[in-house]
């Protein structure tokens, strides 16, 4: 392919596409009706699966090179069809002429050999092996290639609408999750001074306990011991959370390159500071608040993998 038809082959819209869409194309031609249908689904890399008319499979890698110059994930079925014009016949009907002239010579000397009367008619020449034989008449790969060329290139920009329409109501869903798992955070903020009392207190009546009935609520022991019980250390994991939102965010504001891995590896990030806020978080209304987090990271990482 020339550099004058790269420049113009359709480049993918710089909206977040999902891997799933459908697109086609028909053009008309001098060889006749020339349609192309592309389905795309989920696949961690580009794959692309052709199905082209007989005779035309060594234009493969060309329609496969304008295929990737548009898409970067992705199992892609490429459907090519040709309704060929009239002008064009698939089968045609030929004779062999050197082949009967030999079979009448043959028949004419057995019949005057063995005498056999009537005449030879062309029932009887039919009737003969190879005498007739159906050719099937195949396009010429380089002259159904330009019509071929323009349909895929209009099929492959229908798909990326396609996978961009679909690709923005999942940004959209995301967004929502992310919005969640925000809210959540503060939630568990607001709760952690009372969370962190509550287990101060939790503490110091224990000790009073262990340390008997002559035992003073005010001693500098108590009060030492009872002050080990630290906010619970979730401040960095609660920085990183919001962290990762952000960055999730600002990935979801623009197209970059193979997107999807790339939001699915925030995602994993996400989920293992939430499990160690689960873990460290010693309040059951915050805990209840984490739950929340993960099923939504949870649903953040099933949606990431049907993006581009």
């Amino acid at each position: 392919m020339t550099a004058a038809r790269r420049r113009t082959t359709p480049q993918s819209s710089k909206a977040i596409q999902s891997m799933t869409g459908y697109g086609r194309a028909t053009r008309q031609g001098t060889l006749g009706t020339v349609t192309v249908e592309l389905r795309s689904t989920n696949h961690r890399y580009l794959e692309i699966d052709q199905r082209l008319p007989n005779g035309l499979a060594a234009l493969q890698g060309r329609t496969a090179e304008l295929l990737r110059a548009t898409l970067r994930r992705g199992r892609i079925d490429a459907v090519v069809n040709i309704q060929q014009s009239s002008r064009w016949q698939q089968h045609r009907v030929q004779f062999d002429e050197p082949l009967l002239q030999r079979y009448v010579e043959t028949l004419t000397a057995l019949k005057n050999r063995f005498g056999v009367k009537g005449p030879l008619t062309l029932d009887h020449l039919l009737a003969l092996p190879h005498a007739l034989t159906v050719v099937e008449d195949r396009l010429p790969p380089e002259q159904a290639w330009e019509a071929i060329r323009q349909t895929v290139q209009a099929a492959a920009l229908e798909l990326v609408r396609s996978r961009s329409r679909e690709g923005a109501k999942l940004v959209a869903d995301l967004r929502r999750q992310l919005a969640t798992i925000h809210a959540n955070l503060q939630a568990i903020k607001r709760r952690l001074p009372k969370a962190l009392a509550q287990q101060r207190q939790r503490v110091r009546e224990r000790l009073l306990e262990l340390l008997g009935p002559g035992a003073s609520g005010g001693t500098p022991q108590l009060e030492q011991a009872a002050a080990l019980v630290k906010d619970v250390d979730v401040h960095e994991e609660m920085v990183r959370l919001e962290s990762h939102l952000t960055y999730m965010r600002q990935t979801l504001s623009g197209a970059t390159p193979l997107v999807g891995k790339r939001l699915d590896f925030i995602a994993q990030e996400l989920m293992r500071e939430a499990n160690t806020l689960g873990a460290k978080v010693n309040d059951p209304g915050a805990s209840q608040h984490v739950v929340d987090i993960k099923g939504c990271i949870e649903k953040i990482r099933e949606q990431v993998q049907n993006l581009e």
